[in-house]
């Protein structure tokens, strides 16, 4: 019977591939030459250097080298905590001060909750999508273990093959370095012009409590912000890599993302989608528990990227109504990508539990029939309860009217 064909969705860039030894042999003969009291310990070193890495690996280890270096440079700057003299005051104390004379406004980075939430999305981006980048290559395998392909023709699984072999060229032509570059190239120019705009518009316009206009409030912040490229020239470039980093990432994964789900519509049509374990629960979700790690990391993916835009547009910019619109269009991009998709895997499920409550009724007796349904019927369709899911759908609808909505509220208090 011919195989089915895997998804590799980790061709869409090299970090996504495990590190396979190179030269071990090699390493491992030129240590005959090196003195014999000296031996273990070098040879404990070529292993180390030579070991392979996982991407997820590769990526945590990228974004804490990241981490450690922002704090090294905030701790070289002196802007890492609280400033050493008096004559500084922490931004956000204002907010509880009837005081509104400036004498030095501070807002370092252990000061900026609004930029460690930002900078904890940036570093977390890229396991967003290795996560996803797992979850999808295992895709076919796991409803091939659940039984997805026995009832498949050979044409039909001639046809899922050259539909992953089109959807690997996607993901191979998203990997590639041309393309890779231009992106990386878009996203620098996306995230320069970003922090232009801070740099021309300053920080915390929505939330001056004093009575000062609010370009002189913004300016002042903006003259003790951490990353401001006047007096640290280097966290602001520091803040520029970082942001890119983050934004090449995600840029990969929505596209890799709407790939996926044209895999998903395309594949369903030939009776091929997901398809949960009904002879044998062998990881307490139907076999779906790779499925369950996809949506719950997707999930969470789409619900962190929301919170660091509506921070940055709430708490960095000046929050506007014209926001909205923004915050509107990612999350048309995000049901594109999520609850879209979502929607075909649950109709797809539906119908395989459907056929098998059909086989129930003709191949058991009445008194074992109705408990053996009601079992099926009580697990839920996908391996996240439909109740949590439309909660969290629903308060993912109501975000966009937050932008609009802080600054009347904060006006009123």
């Amino acid at each position: 019977m011919e195989q089915l064909k895997a998804l590799q969705p980790q061709r869409i860039g090299g970090v996504f591939r495990s590190t396979e030894p190179i030269d071990f042999r090699w390493a491992m003969r030129l240590l005959r030459r090196v003195p014999l009291r000296s031996r273990a310990a070098a040879r404990l070193l070529v292993r180390l250097l030579y070991w392979p890495l996982t991407a997820k690996t590769k990526i945590l280890l990228i974004s804490l080298a990241f981490c450690v270096a922002l704090m090294g440079l905030a701790e070289a700057g002196g802007v890492l905590g609280s400033p050493a003299g008096g004559d500084r005051r922490w931004a956000l104390a204002y907010l509880f001060s009837d005081n509104a004379e400036l004498s030095g406004v501070s807002l370092s980075l252990l000061q900026d909750p609004a930029g460690l939430i930002v900078l904890v999305v940036v570093f977390i981006t890229p396991v967003f999508c290795c996560q996803q980048v797992q979850a999808i290559a295992d895709f076919v395998q796991m409803n091939e273990r659940n039984g997805g392909a026995e009832g498949l023709s050979l044409e039909q699984i001639l046809q899922l093959n050259r539909l992953a072999n089109r959807t690997n060229k996607w993901f191979a032509a998203l990997g590639r370095r041309d393309i890779s570059a231009v992106i990386m190239v878009a996203m620098a120019i996306s995230t320069t012009s970003l922090y232009s705009y801070v740099n021309t518009h300053g920080l915390m316009e929505t939330w001056n409590p004093t009575g000062l206009p609010g370009p002189v409030w913004r300016s002042e912040v903006y003259a003790g912000w951490w990353a401001n490229r006047h007096t640290h020239p280097e966290l602001a470039l520091a803040l520029c890599t970082v942001g890119t980093y983050a934004f090449y990432f995600l840029a990969k994964q929505l596209v890799m993302g709407v790939v996926f789900t044209v895999y998903l519509y395309r594949s369903e049509a030939v009776d091929f989608g997901v398809t949960p374990n009904m002879k044998f629960d062998s990881d307490g979700f139907q076999g779906l528990r790779p499925l369950r790690q996809f949506m719950l990391w997707t999930y969470g993916s789409a619900l962190a990227h929301l919170v660091g835009l509506l921070v940055l547009f709430m708490v960095w910019l000046p929050a506007r109504s014209w926001m909205v619109f923004i915050v509107l269009a990612v999350m048309v991009v995000d049901m594109l990508v999520i609850v879209y998709p979502s929607s075909i895997g649950y109709h797809s499920a539906l119908a395989v539990k459907q056929r098998h409550v059909k086989s129930l009724y003709q191949s058991l007796p009445d008194d074992k029939r109705d408990p053996a349904i009601a079992q099926v019927w009580a697990v839920p369709v996908l391996p996240v309860t439909t109740r949590k899911a439309m909660t969290g759908i629903t308060l993912y609808l109501l975000v966009p009217a937050v932008p609009a909505l802080i600054p009347v509220l904060f006006q009123r208090l």
